[in-house]
């Protein structure tokens, strides 16, 4: 079992210097520094945070509930279109990919079986069936 442990070790270091890994830690990095975005971050929450509370009273004002919802969907699309978030996304997508083929690798050789989970998505695959 140490054995086990130790290669599982190894494979963890081998994928913290991977470019995967080092992508989507930069690209964290990069989103977390994005001053712009991470205020509206702050707006985001801070608005949801008034929607909860003004939609728990029974005679809520229906149009400043009509408001924050498109304030609240404003700062969401602007988050997820920053160059920051954009990138993060795409390298946790490629993160992710690698993670998914490890795991079909490994599932492999304890089931003997084929991973049958087709995403549809390349990024995520060992190859075509």
């Amino acid at each position: 079992m140490t054995e086990i442990i130790e290669k599982a070790k190894e494979l963890g270091a081998m994928l913290q210097a991977s470019e995967q890994v080092q992508r989507y830690n930069a690209a964290k990095a990069a989103y977390e520094a994005d001053e712009e975005v991470q205020k509206l971050v702050k707006e985001y929450n801070l608005q949801r945070m008034n929607m909860m509370t003004l939609s728990s009273d029974e005679n809520a004002d229906a149009s400043r509930m009509e408001e924050l919802e498109e304030r609240i969907k404003e700062i969401y699309n602007q988050v997820l279109s920053s160059p920051s978030m954009v990138e993060m996304q795409s390298a946790s997508e490629a993160l992710n990919g690698l993670m998914g083929q490890i795991n079909g690798v490994i599932t492999f050789y304890v089931t003997g079986e084929e991973p049958n989970s087709c995403t549809h998505d390349c990024s995520t695959c060992g190859g075509c069936h």
